[in-house]
Parts: C-alpha cells; sequence; structure tokens
C-alpha cells in the first residue's frame, strides 16, 4: 500500500478494521484507504502527494467541520467540509501549482476552488474506488 503511504503494522490493522465492518472486506478495505483526511485532499486536488497532504493535516493547516484536525488518517464522513486554517495558506506556492493542474474530482466529493473547501457527498460506490489496487492479494 505504498501509494497510501502505509507501513506493515498500519496496512495490518486497516486490514483488522475492514473484516469488522459487515459487507465484502475488499471493498471496506478500500473504502477506510480512500475516506482518510490525507487521501481525500489528494482526490480533490488540493494536494499533489499523499506526503504533501498528511503535511498539511499534520501541521494543523486544515478544518474539518470549523474544527482544527491534525490527524491525517481521520475518516471524512458524509457531509463533512474540509477547508484551509488560515487565508494565507491560499497563497501557498505548492497549493497554487497543484490547484493549475487540472485534476478530475470524483463525484463524491465537491471541491471548491475559490474557497478552498472540499464537501464529502456520500460514500464512493465500489466502482468509484481506487481501481489500481489487487485487493484479494491483500484479504488472502
Amino acid at each position: 500500500m505504498y501509494g497510501y503511504g502505509w507501513r506493515d503494522k498500519q496496512l495490518k490493522n486497516r486490514y483488522v478494521n475492514a473484516k469488522l465492518r459487515s459487507g465484502d472486506t475488499g471493498v471496506n478495505f478500500l473504502m477506510i484507504s480512500e475516506l482518510r483526511l490525507d487521501n481525500i485532499l489528494v482526490l480533490s486536488g488540493l494536494a499533489n502527494t499523499i506526503r504533501f497532504a498528511r503535511q498539511l493535516v499534520s501541521y494543523g493547516h486544515l478544518l474539518v467541520d470549523g474544527k482544527k484536525n491534525n490527524i491525517p488518517s481521520y475518516e471524512v464522513e458524509p457531509g463533512q467540509v474540509i477547508s484551509l486554517k488560515k487565508e494565507k495558506m491560499k497563497e501557498n506556492k505548492i497549493i497554487k501549482s497543484t490547484l493549475e493542474q487540472n485534476v478530475k474530482v470524483p463525484s463524491f466529493l465537491d471541491f471548491n476552488k475559490e474557497k478552498l473547501t472540499i464537501t464529502y457527498l456520500r460514500n464512493p460506490l465500489p466502482e468509484e474506488l481506487n481501481k489500481g489496487i489487487n485487493v484479494s492479494l491483500i484479504v488472502e
């Protein structure tokens, strides 16, 4: 799970969490992976890499529903709004260059480029989840 920046222990914990939930373990695993706060930033196009997204969160530059959140693994829930804490972060060179790239935002997210807010609208459908991962290898 290099793409998410996880180590072996984190991967195991996510798998156990996915297995405890009802439904398909593989879909649950992808859902847990995709709905992390740091991954939502990358999917929306606010951050260009998972490492930069983790830095933004860890350094306290983000608000979730108006409250400071510095936990990259925080699982975002439908209806929550993610925004930058300070206006001066909108002038950050890396954020500006990332916004110039036209990233296709998934349909379960609403990204307002002017206000730099991300609204998590709904849980993604299984076919909208990351296709590049062979979940059966992880589950087996």
